[in-house]
């Protein structure tokens, strides 16, 4: 089952990559760290308990010692405690009852190295798993060690402590897991926070790139932050400021190039208009006007988005309605399919208006009629154009985007142009951020689809 959209581009940020890898060496970190604390303390515990143990016994032994022997079962029995009691008799431990480990060694230690310095006295110790049977009755279910120290006073009486000594409860426990579960979220809460201060300034870095895309007069990226930001930022900021200049200046040169071709052709059209011979003049005059229509061309795709028109937030349903409705009243057949929904978009209206102008022209002048369809979606809107006529070969899908490029025979040539209308089209639909795609649609005609994303604001 493949996983949510949501979810797979959540996981798909550095900001949750980074924190799932934080949390997550935080987390076994903790667990090893209890793995190791857990074994440790189980080993200090043992030992702990034995050298207790022992030095119970020696007290109580002590005391007995400084009493007449008549009085030592009372003294003995009186010593009892809770975990430490007295057996007159026991059943001797099976064959290999007994175990050898430290447990039983810190005691036979402790009690050999006091009783040394009391001849007569001895001392044997049995040590047995809680949780293996023994001669005392079935196995117990609980984990730790039973001891059983033997006693051998002078006078030949043998005296028998008894001692059930658990293991301490597992760290890992119910407590353990809700601590782990908490120390968890709090880390993830704590880590997308920093985590968050760190990325935010990529985050505004990316934003800055889409917007001088579309309005290259945006204000300049903050430029505080780490010494790596910093510099990022610094670095980016110069690039838009040696944008700025190259598209500033690019557009000057162009309006007194334009200036100067205008004066040209005007002054040429004069002189043609001037011409005794009507023939001639004629034949001049739709050349000059076919040098004018190229000039402007020419122009306009030079100078494709002004760059001196702001973006601001437009109704992309309502300009195409304007457009539709302004279409109409000239009596071209133009119909539009929307939804009852405004589809804001932040934008350049009047280039994007002129890029559907175009489109729209074309399916109108190659194609008899212009039907046009815009959806919204979540992230983005989406304008066809298609119309009724010959189509074009698939071959030549990408190449009536090139400027100048005009199709021989799939297209009528009659109708004027220079072959810069879709160029121009497209130059406005990418500086918004978009794509224009070209397509032969089942049953005819020709299909011209916009894609604007609408975090283009």
């Amino acid at each position: 089952m493949a996983a949510p959209v949501w979810y797979r581009d959540l996981l798909s940020t550095l900001k949750a990559q980074a924190l799932l890898v934080l949390t997550g060496i935080f987390i076994v970190s903790h667990v090893l760290s209890l793995i190791i604390y857990e074994f440790n303390r189980h080993h200090t515990v043992i030992l702990t308990e034995a050298t207790d143990l022992a030095d119970r016994i020696i007290g109580i032994v002590e005391l007995a010692e400084s009493f007449p022997d008549g009085d030592r079962v009372q003294i003995l029995t009186a010593a009892q405690t809770q975990f430490l009691s007295m057996y007159p008799e026991v059943d001797p431990p099976l064959e290999g009852e007994c175990q050898r480990n430290e447990f039983s060694d810190r005691i036979t230690g402790r009690l050999v190295d006091w009783f040394s310095e009391y001849p007569g006295l001895d001392a044997s110790v049995c040590v047995r798993s809680l949780n293996t049977p023994s001669s005392s009755g079935p196995p117990s279910s609980a984990s730790g060690f039973d001891a059983l120290v033997y006693i051998d006073f002078p006078d030949g009486e043998r005296s028998i402590f008894h001692a059930t000594l658990p293991d301490a409860p597992s760290l890992f426990s119910d407590i353990a897991l809700a601590y782990i579960i908490l120390v968890g979220l709090i880390s993830l809460l704590i880590g997308w926070f920093l985590i968050s201060r760190v990325l935010t300034p990529l985050g505004q870095l990316a934003h800055a790139a889409d917007e001088i895309g579309v309005n290259i007069d945006a204000k300049a990226l903050s430029e505080e932050g780490p010494s790596e930001v910093r510099r990022a930022a610094i670095a980016f900021n110069r690039m838009q400021s040696r944008l700025r200049r190259l598209v500033h200046g690019q557009t000057e040169m162009i309006a007194a190039i334009s200036h100067d071709l205008r004066s040209a052709t005007t002054r040429l059209q004069l002189r043609a208009e001037m011409l005794q011979d009507e023939h001639e003049r004629e034949g001049l005059v739709r050349v000059v006007a076919d040098m004018r229509l190229m000039i402007e061309s020419v122009l306009d795709f030079i100078r494709g988005v002004d760059p001196t028109e702001r973006p601001r937030e437009a109704d992309v349903i309502a300009l195409l309605d304007s457009l539709c409705e302004d279409l109409k009243e000239e009596g071209y057949p133009v119909t539009l399919i929307a939804p009852d929904e405004r589809a804001l978009l932040a934008c350049r209206p009047s280039a994007l208006r002129r890029c559907f102008q175009n489109i729209i022209d074309n399916a109108i002048k190659y194609g008899d009629v212009a039907n046009i369809e815009c959806t919204v979606e979540d992230q983005m809107i989406v304008v066809a154009v298609q119309d009724q006529g010959p189509g074009v070969a698939e071959a030549e899908l990408q190449n009536i985007l090139r400027p100048f490029y005009r199709l021989e025979h799939s297209r009528n040539r009659d109708n004027g142009g220079v072959g810069l209308g879709l160029a121009i089209a497209q130059n406005i639909v990418q500086s918004h951020g978009g794509q224009l795609k070209i397509s032969n649609p089942q049953g005819g005609g020709l299909r011209v689809e916009i894609r604007l994303p609408r975090t283009a604001a």
